[in-house]
């Protein structure tokens, strides 16, 4: 008479003494061993964010200031040789300007908007991650690659000292600051790529290395202000007995009667 194949789900008695013995020496084993904390980068605290929130809506004003001194500067000079160039590259300049000042002041007026800070710096970011790209594209669609070289070089050169002077500006927030940093590397790169100017595109990789560096200096030195300023803070738990309270408090009772 064939044997029943064994039936799943019994395990063996020794070998679940074996198991719970393997199982209690790797928990001593773990006990016993030493443990290295965990080195987290610090974030800056709630508070810090939202003073940099509200440094970046002050200081986005200027910034935007110099953006459009700049783009009308451009507008003027370059629309005498392309008219429709500059009138094209000026308006979508103006209505990504528009767009920015108008988050800007309704924040800064106490709109609804400004209940949700966090919130109202991702747009703002958002449009001037627009706004970047739209000003620093000026050394591409202002001068035809037959342009005069010192039509183009002009164009560049303002683009990367307005990319990067705006972008000091929004240095409270990083990312606010790299949608005009890195538009105003990568176009004039492009635009020196397209002349085959290997000295100019040289030129522009020093000037963007050291703007880079300024931006970055300065994010630094607030960020590092802001989080002495306002230092995160640690809440202690404590933990009682629900009865405790009642016999501490009875004794002080019994005391002043």
């Amino acid at each position: 008479m064939a044997q029943s194949p064994a039936t799943p789900g019994f395990a063996d008695v020794s070998n679940a003494h074996r198991n719970d013995k393997d199982i209690k020496e790797l928990q001593r084993l773990a006990q016993t061993a030493p443990i290295s904390p965990r080195k987290r980068r610090e974030r800056p605290s709630r508070a810090a964010r939202f003073a940099a929130i509200d440094l970046l809506s002050r200081w986005s004003a200027a910034g935007l200031a110099s953006v459009a001194g700049v783009g009308v500067y451009l507008s003027i000079t370059v629309g005498r040789a392309y008219p429709g160039r500059a009138a094209a590259w000026a308006l979508m300049l103006l209505a990504a300007l528009w767009i920015c000042r108008r988050l800007q002041t309704q924040y800064r007026s106490g709109a609804a908007f400004a209940a949700r800070p966090f919130r109202w710096r991702a747009s703002f970011t958002s449009c001037l991650c627009v706004l970047g790209v739209a000003f620093a594209s000026a050394p591409i669609l202002l001068a035809p690659a037959g342009a005069e070289p010192a039509l183009a070089v002009q164009a560049t050169a303002l683009v990367l000292v307005g990319s990067f002077g705006a972008a000091i500006f929004f240095a409270a927030h990083l990312n606010s600051a790299a949608a005009m940093a890195v538009p105003g590397v990568v176009f004039p790169l492009l635009a020196a790529w397209r002349g085959e100017n290997a000295t100019a595109a040289l030129l522009v990789l020093l000037a963007s290395a050291a703007g880079l560096g300024a931006v970055f200096a300065v994010q630094s030195a607030i960020a590092n202000k802001l989080k002495a300023k306002h230092p995160r803070t640690h809440i202690q738990r404590v933990e009682f007995d629900v009865d405790q309270p009642a016999a501490d408090h009875s004794a002080p009772d019994q005391q002043t009667a």
